[in-house]
């Protein structure tokens, strides 16, 4: 009778550590998954503030010119400058507006999975937005200097050299097309290495590192 009531006090004594033993992995791996999601909040705000700053050069570049090209609608090829600046500052509004949804919408108490799939959204939008504020410049450049100087000197550069916009603008194209021919050549599966460190570069390290302490909290939950 005696080695019946041990053995079930043995029992009960084993269940209590298990309970016990569970409740403190539970508090460890919550414990973590807290410290690691910290770190996520933390290395994504200088990209929320990235596309803050977006989006006030946005609004002043749509200002710009908008009022460019409201004032010189009777000159074509200034009212064409002016409204692809005016373009051009609307769509940095939109993408960085996105971007800031996109930030605002990860749900960290979600899975770990969910929150993988919520930052490789994020990643993909903050690719092709970079390559959409990036590219423009090969051509923009030339209307922000007619406009520049227009506004400055009221020179019309235009109409005075001709020459210098179409070779700016043939040097824009080409431009284009070489970094849109090494952006597909780079991500070619022949070079893997190249293709990371491309991808790596274009993420950024916020992204990067948070991508990376998702994965060090889905081993743990494994562990």
């Amino acid at each position: 009778m005696d080695t019946i009531m041990e053995l079930d006090d043995l029992k009960q004594a084993w269940q209590t550590l298990d309970k016990r033993l569970e409740q403190q992995n539970a508090l460890n791996l919550y414990l973590f998954k807290q410290s690691r999601l910290d770190k996520i909040k933390s290395g994504l705000r200088p990209l929320v503030w990235g596309q803050a700053i977006q989006i006030v050069v946005g609004i002043l570049l749509a200002v710009w010119g908008g009022s460019f090209w409201v004032d010189h609608r009777d000159v074509t090829h200034l009212f064409v400058a002016g409204l692809s600046i005016h373009v051009y500052g609307i769509g940095l509004i939109g993408l960085g507006a996105a971007m800031q949804a996109f930030i605002h919408r990860i749900d960290y108490a979600a899975p770990v999975l969910t929150i993988q799939r919520q930052l490789a959204q994020l990643r993909q939008l903050h690719v092709r937005g970079g390559m959409l504020v990036g590219l423009p410049w090969w051509l923009l450049w030339m209307p922000f200097l007619m406009i520049k100087v227009m506004t400055d000197l009221s020179l019309d550069l235009y109409a005075l050299a001709p020459s210098v916009i179409w070779t700016g603008i043939t040097i824009g194209i080409s431009g284009w097309l070489a970094t849109w021919w090494f952006i597909h050549w780079s991500r070619h599966a022949s070079r893997p290495h190249l293709v990371k460190k491309m991808g790596e570069s274009v993420i950024g390290t916020g992204l990067r590192k948070a991508q990376g302490y998702l994965d060090e909290i889905s081993q743990f939950e494994q562990e």
